[in-house]
């Protein structure tokens, strides 16, 4: 069927039972298709085409817009826009198929939709600590959720890293931070949605390679470990008072909390001063990988901050500490959590009662991670040498293992009386 496509003709076409194509008199290739009545649309819909045959000789068909909300007028225009290029050989579906795939990808070049779409998904499955990465990650650069990753630049970065450092951040955590950007970014280069690193040749804040070691003075540890038995030491009188109370109101009373270890803080303690595992490592640990016959203990890589399994020999202490701590839970299964919840899942977090511990021990800017200093600092001490602390700490380069080695006074003494005596 043909007819001059105006508003009046396209206005009285009626819908059929089935579609029909109603083809231009004036511009070969140019019409509109009229869809049956349907629940969805009970006007029936119309839609304006234009037809051409590409190089290759085959016939194709592209879409123009939908009527009335593209009139006849407008449609005509855009259908000779079409036929003159066309004529020019260009591939009209083609182009409008690499058109739609580039505005998906200028979508998906905002810091948002990239996190939203591509980055979030992935980090769920592959970082354990994909909530608290991408909480900080829309936090820290909310400022540019709407911007295109591609227009990040140097003097941008610069910029929000003097904002932060004039807020009182430290160096390090303001290198962390932005490390935390470009590594999205390196994985939105990585899947071809940017073409380049917009942020490729930044320079980390210079930091103090020492950087924070905190440990415990002879006098600070007798205090920790004197806290932990106190405490231990009033769990069970306040289970004895509170069978007590039940005794006065005629209840039975509730076993007695007997032995040492009542609960999971002084084994963890323990053990963290022992082993220098990290949190994440000490919560995450399994019955399955502690060998108390063998006195070694396995980080498995599932767990592991570097995320390469290492094995740690058990001292005496700690052998003694897992050993009792066994005991005391009926000799549990191997995927049993070493440390478990109050239903037996992974523990998630002990600050209320770590915190407690601390005040009551007087110690002063002490952080659970800080068992994890005070046992390096021990072995560097006592002459271990930094390679093998490396290994014991799991850490993936020796550089983070030096930060300990000020700790080796002997050492630097030795040295400095080598050129004396030279």
């Amino acid at each position: 069927m043909r007819a001059k496509l105006n508003q009046r003709t396209v206005a009285a076409l009626e819908p059929a039972e089935r579609p029909y194509d109603v083809r231009d008199t004036a511009i070969s290739g140019f019409l509109i298709r009229v869809q049956p009545r349907s629940p969805r649309s009970p006007e029936g819909r119309k839609a304006w085409f234009y037809q051409y045959r590409t190089r290759q000789g085959r016939q194709t068909r592209i879409k123009l817009g939908d009527y009335p909300g593209l009139s006849a007028e407008g449609a005509r225009s855009v259908a000779l826009e079409r036929a003159t290029d066309a004529g020019k050989g260009v591939d009209l579906v083609a182009r409008k198929r690499a058109e739609k795939e580039e505005g998906t990808r200028a979508r998906e070049r905002t810091l948002k939709a990239f996190l939203d779409n591509r980055y979030e998904p992935w980090a769920k499955t592959h970082l354990k600590s994909a909530v608290f990465q991408l909480a900080r990650l829309r936090s820290d650069f909310k400022e540019w959720l709407d911007s295109p990753m591609d227009e990040l630049n140097l003097f941008a970065v610069e910029g929000l890293r003097h904002r932060w450092k004039k807020a009182g951040a430290k160096p390090r955590s303001v290198n962390r931070d932005i490390q935390r950007l470009q590594s999205v970014l390196s994985r939105a280069v990585e899947w071809h949605v940017l073409d380049k690193h917009p942020l490729a040749g930044l320079k980390p804040l210079k930091t103090d390679k020492t950087g924070r070691v905190r440990f415990l003075s002879s006098d600070e540890e007798r205090a920790l470990r004197a806290a932990l038995e106190k405490r231990e030491a009033g769990l069970r009188d306040a289970r004895k008072r509170f069978n007590e109370w039940r005794a006065k109101r005629g209840k039975s009373p509730l076993p007695d909390r007997e032995g040492d270890m009542l609960d999971h803080l002084r084994p963890l303690v323990l053990i963290a001063l022992n082993t220098g595992l990290r949190r994440g490592e000490l919560l995450g640990l399994t019955w399955g990988a502690v060998n108390l016959s063998g006195k070694l203990l396995t980080v498995v890589a599932e767990t592991a901050k570097s995320g390469h399994t290492r094995r740690v020999p058990l001292n005496s202490e700690a052998l003694e500490t897992l050993t009792a701590w066994y005991a005391r839970h009926g000799s549990p299964s191997a995927d049993t959590f070493v440390f478990p919840g109050p239903y037996g899942e992974r523990m998630q977090r002990i600050d209320t009662s770590w915190a407690a511990l601390v005040e009551a021990a007087g110690l002063k800017d002490f952080r659970l991670h800080d068992c994890r200093h005070h046992f390096a600092s021990k072995l560097v001490q006592a002459g271990v040498d930094l390679y093998t602390v490396k290994e014991l700490l799991g850490h993936s380069e020796i550089a983070m293992t030096e930060r300990y080695s000020h700790l080796a006074p002997d050492n630097l003494r030795a040295a400095v009386e080598r050129v004396v005596n030279g």
